[in-house]
């Protein structure tokens, strides 16, 4: 969980060029009454909508921010923002010592606008803003209507003239999204589009479209290249069957499949990335409003550029399941999809992808492959899908989805003598199972696992089909892991619609946002203990086990930012999907907007790509950090309301909405009339409403300053108790105690010294012991003495090293007994010989009888003697203790 390091900062505040990047020119609104009416309905055209659907009005290209204020489009640099405000501080404070040193002001430096504005031919209220992956696209939708602008470079924006810049804009689908028609849910950029410029469009009545989009051929904004009704699509049993969108103009019978597949949120599996399972970026998960989930495989368009390591996984994923399923007996419906995956598979690698080059110069050519033809380009609806345990309530009012995509097991298909590994980052890490995140109305989150994956289906054709239309196919299902509240649910209001963002980190936290503020969710406490455990081939107590992990689920959750009070606000909305950004200049970033004014996050990023790691060799120990003072919550700064610095409306109500025969009166003396009437009752309208929100605005006020008078007192407190604790340990409290009890220092002082005393005893006491028994043990062995005892382990170590009762050890074993045979019988020869060389000298005998040897033959034979003796006597010393060392290992 990242730890919160301070909030909206001061180049964001106001006032501050990056406060008026959000903050709206009341002076352009004409009456007050549009002015509230806009802080409600936040439209900025007088009219109050009930909207229900994300608020996305945010979106980043790296550190360039695209905001909607009222209903046009700002584009501003965070980190220009930020340069230009430190740009002012350092002129205001020259400013200040010219004027301190001379008395006279320095000239300041010309300030520049800090945002510009992108004109687009859109009258509708701007609902969503959606950039595309290759950052040169961005879809604009309200609540019918979507229209695709063409992004001009950061270099082109960026330029001293700051005149509104007109976007080139394309209407996508003049004629299919229209007011006439059903409201549009969302616009997903598919993660497999050629160069990011296929985007999928998903309707509230279950219409789902792919726009494969040409900047050179207008035409391709006109009409999508494919449409699928999924309400047809639940029903169809055959893939001839017309599975089309209908066109305008055709008249709607009622069905139940228009109150239950009512669309509240679609998502794809997954982001296109390597280290992700190959079917999920081609899956797109469908969330129902009434609570049921479907998803449809493989959804393509016509071109498509997959990763380096799509189509290898499921080439040999599908060629396993193959060749599983001939070995073992399956059903006619399972190996009729086996066949037409790998009937699908076939046709991709007989393909000649095409190489293109990627979004970036620097950038190397990547394939882009064609759908196959067959089985089709349309798949089967998979679901709905039933969550275990089925005790969560039936209604489930769904407002947004987010999947968190299986992780890839590289092992079954990289080689492993190459380099292969290399493409994987350290960021592949996570649950071999997809994860499905359900958000609720109410701001509850439900974490379900999907175990056994999304993969292709098609539906059977009319002349293969395998099974008859009336037998049901397996069920879907969802395991539910965790269910977690991030608002109270009796808050919720009607207009409440919550939302995922996903986090730039890790794709395994993200942030929910709704009208109490933003929570921050992180499932990596129990990813890698739940894949462990699902990866293990122990199956005794694999039961046992998952029902206490189970109960042991413990997600991080954190709310990070906090609504205003606004309880005497009716129809409040949420805050704007937040932007999450990593970037050196701006560290670990959140960034949302509510009632035009910014709100921020800065938080401690848990791992920064800009610091080098540490070196694992270096020689320096290691030392710990010095830990800090626990200081209080961190609090966010106070920002006052728009109420309290805006200008009053009461004067443009008068100059616009008097007319010029009655402005007299308002200089004359007041009688009682029509005229006055009425001009009175507007007036009053007006300067209530102001009032209203000047005395909400100032209670808010009056209760921060409570607040901040008791935290004061309270770190008050706290400072005079950590104050006497420190008086306390340095003694300067002695004299409120008695000084025989050793109070202050010299208490500190006697206990030192009793530890000193009783770590000098116990120094003693073990001297004593070690000294007794080493008189028991007799004296301590000298150095020749333990160079003796390890040659004699190291000779034993040679003797007995192969007997283990193996034939090497006994074949070693023999060949040492039959050179200890051989040293004894030359040892009996050289005796022999001697004797005999003794007799045939002819020496005469002494007085003993003995014979009576010349002194210079017998001392150069006796020299040579006991040479070979010596050498002979070793040898046979040696082969004796060798052998009877083997025979007592022979014996044990």
């Amino acid at each position: 969980m990242p730890k919160i390091i301070s909030y909206t900062p001061a180049w964001l505040s106001r006032p501050s060029p990056g406060f008026n990047l959000f903050s709206v020119d009341s002076k352009k609104l004409s009456v007050g009454a549009d002015k509230h009416s806009d802080r409600n309905s936040r439209n900025g055209t007088g009219k109050k909508e009930n909207w229900l659907g994300p608020r996305r009005v945010l979106a980043r290209r790296g550190t360039e921010l695209f905001v909607v204020v009222g209903n046009t489009i700002r584009w501003a640099n965070l980190c220009a923002l930020k340069g230009e405000w430190e740009a002012q501080e350092q002129d205001e404070r020259r400013v200040v010592r010219s004027i301190e040193s001379t008395g006279q002001q320095d000239g300041i430096g010309l300030k520049l606008s800090s945002y510009r504005v992108l004109k687009v031919p859109v009258n509708e209220q701007i609902r969503q803003l959606v950039p595309s992956p290759n950052r040169e696209l961005l879809a604009i939708l309200t609540s019918h209507t979507i229209h695709v602008a063409i992004l001009p470079d950061a270099s082109h924006l960026d330029q001293p003239d700051t005149g509104p810049i007109r976007l080139k804009t394309h209407t996508l689908g003049p004629t299919t999204h229209v007011l006439s028609q059903s409201p549009i849910v969302g616009a997903l950029w598919h993660p497999l589009g050629v160069n990011g410029e296929c985007i999928v469009t998903v309707t509230k009545e279950a219409v789902v479209r792919v726009w494969e989009m040409n900047r050179e051929n207008r035409w391709s904004f006109d009409s999508p290249a494919l449409a699928i009704d999924l309400k047809k699509l639940h029903h169809g049993t055959s893939a001839e069957d017309d599975f089309s969108a209908a066109k305008i103009g055709t008249n709607k019978g009622f069905s139940l499949d228009a109150l239950d597949m009512e669309v509240a949120a679609a998502c794809f599996g997954g982001t296109g990335s390597v280290t992700e399972s190959g079917w999920c970026p081609m899956t797109l998960w469908v969330a129902m409003a009434e609570g049921d989930v479907y998803a449809l495989c493989p959804l393509l368009p016509s071109k498509w550029q997959p990763s380096s390591s799509l189509v290898p996984s499921l080439t040999t994923a599908v060629a396993a399941e193959k060749a599983y399923l001939e070995q073992e007996t399956a059903s006619a419906e399972e190996q009729r999809q086996c066949d037409e995956k790998y009937q699908w598979l076939a046709e991709i690698d007989r393909q000649d992808p095409v190489l293109v080059m990627g979004d970036y110069e620097t950038s190397s050519a990547e394939p882009v492959y064609d759908r196959p033809s067959q089985p089709g380009p349309i798949p089967k609806l998979q679901g709905p899908f039933r969550i275990l345990p089925g005790d969560i309530e039936d209604d489930l009012e769904l407002s947004d989805i987010y999947v968190i995509a299986s992780r890839l097991d590289m092992q079954e298909f990289l080689d492993p003598e190459g380099d292969d590994e290399d493409i994987f980052d350290e960021d592949s890490k996570g649950l071999s199972s997809s994860v499905v995140c359900l958000l609720t109305r109410t701001g509850r989150v439900y974490i379900c696992l999907d175990l056994d994956g999304v993969e292709a289906q098609w539906l059977p054709s009319k002349k293969s089909k395998q099974r008859s239309p009336s037998e049901p196919g397996p069920e879907s299902e969802l395991v539910l892991l965790e269910a977690l509240d991030t608002m109270d649910p009796q808050s919720a209001s009607d207009n409440e619609w919550p939302t995922f963002t996903p986090d730039v980190i890790l794709n395994s936290s993200f942030l929910v946002t709704h009208s109490a503020g933003i929570s921050f969710l992180s499932l990596d406490p129990w990813l890698e203990s739940l894949e462990s455990e699902l990866r293990s081939t122990a199956t005794e107590g694999a039961e046992f086990r998952l029902g206490v992990f189970a109960q042991s689920f413990s997600t991080l959750r954190e709310r990070i930012l906090t609504l205003r009070n606004c309880s005497d606000e009716e129809d409040t909305e949420p805050y704007a999907a937040p932007i999450i950004l990593l970037d050196s200049r701006l560290g670990y970033f959140l960034l949302t907007a509510d009632e035009n004014q910014p709100q921020a996050v800065i938080l401690d990023s848990p791992y920064n790509p800009f610091t080098p790691e540490p070196d694992r060799y270096s020689s320096h120990d290691y030392e710990p950090e010095m830990k800090l003072l626990t200081l209080g919550p961190t609090r966010s700064v106070y920002q006052p309301p728009e109420s309290l610095w805006a200008e009053s409306s009461l004067k443009a109500f008068l100059d616009n909405h008097v007319h010029s025969r009655h402005k007299k009166i308002l200089k004359e003396e007041i009688r009682l009339s029509s005229a006055i009437l009425d001009l009175m009752t507007e007036a009053h309208r007006i300067l209530s409403q102001e009032t209203h929100h000047l005395g909400v605005a100032a209670a808010d006020l009056f209760r921060r300053c409570q607040r901040l008078q008791e935290e004061f007192r309270d770190q008050i407190r706290r400072a005079n108790e950590g104050a006497r604790r420190i008086e306390s340990l340095n003694g300067e409290d002695a004299d409120d105690y008695d000084d025989e009890k050793g109070r202050g220092a010299k208490r500190i002082e006697k206990r030192l010294q009793a530890v000193r005393d009783r770590r000098e005893e116990l120094a003693n006491r073990h001297e004593a012991l070690r000294k007794r028994l080493t008189r028991f043990g007799g004296r301590d062995l000298s150095d020749k003495e333990r160079a003796w005892v390890a040659e004699v382990k190291k000779l034993e170590g040679e003797l007995l090293e192969d007997e283990e009762g193996n034939d090497e050890g006994q074949e070693r074993k023999r060949e040492l007994l039959e050179r200890h045979a051989e040293a004894r019988a030359l040892t009996a020869e050289f005796i022999s010989q001697a004797k005999e060389l003794a007799e045939s000298s002819g020496g005469a005998t002494n007085s003993n009888g003995a014979f009576k040897v010349p002194p210079d033959i017998r001392k150069s034979k006796m020299a040579d003697l006991t040479s070979l003796l010596d050498r002979q006597s070793a040898l046979v010393n040696a082969a004796r203790e060798r052998q009877e060392r083997l025979e007592m290992a022979a014996m044990t």
